[in-house]
């Protein structure tokens, strides 16, 4: 898992240089609202269905897949932590459904033996191994902080950090961090594309702001 966490890491942070593209491009055609007192959209819900990929899952599964769920996320300071920035926080939890399958994988496909127990002169003895090619279901029930920051009247950028419950095949449920970095882009006036990259998943999707 750890592997999984760096790599995540790292796409996060190319997201947020990307992030700063649009920004700019935006700022020279619209006006910069990131020191108004508000958000450009008075919201007090957050309703995003969305679309799903990942690799190297926590807990037993291997391998990459994908997707669908939904994220709601209730705000629960307009005004945000830092006074005079136009930033705001709100709780987020979803219900997410993905698989993974190592034929996807940076591995190639191979089952994997899950728990070793000790054998006779030392030896090590598999006593678990995956099963069908070692795919999984997965169900991720994700609970984060979210910390959103509006630039212009239509592009804001949000940091997501957290904890994801999750339950795989018949082993019950655990739970793992969570951490996540996104931006939307106003298509409507309560729409927006939303997108987001981290740990366990990346998405994208379209939100209602209600």
């Amino acid at each position: 898992m750890l592997g999984a966490v760096r790599r995540s890491a790292a796409a996060c942070a190319v997201l947020g240089f990307v992030l700063l593209i649009p920004i700019g491009a935006a700022s020279a055609r619209e006006g910069v609202v990131v020191r108004d007192a508000r958000t450009p959209i008075d919201y007090a819900l957050e309703l995003e269905p969305h679309l799903l990929a990942g690799s190297g899952p926590p807990g037993r599964g291997v391998g990459s897949g994908g997707g669908i769920g939904v994220r709601a996320s209730f705000v629960i300071a307009p005004e945000g932590f830092i006074r005079g920035v136009n930033d705001s926080i709100a709780l987020g939890v979803g219900f997410d459904y993905t698989r993974y399958s190592p034929a996807y994988g940076f591995y190639g496909y191979r089952d994997q033996c899950l728990h070793f127990e000790p054998g006779p002169a030392g030896t090590q003895v598999c006593t678990d191994v995956t099963s069908n090619g070692g795919s999984y279901s997965y169900v991720f029930v994700p609970a984060v902080m979210q910390w959103n920051f509006w630039f212009t009247e239509r592009f804001s950028a949000f940091g997501e950090p957290g904890i994801s419950l999750y339950h795989i095949g018949n082993y019950g449920f655990s739970a793992s961090p969570a951490l996540f970095i996104g931006g939307r882009f106003r298509l409507a006036d309560r729409i927006t594309l939303t997108a987001r990259v981290g740990y366990p998943t990346l998405g994208i999707g379209v939100s209602f702001m209600m």
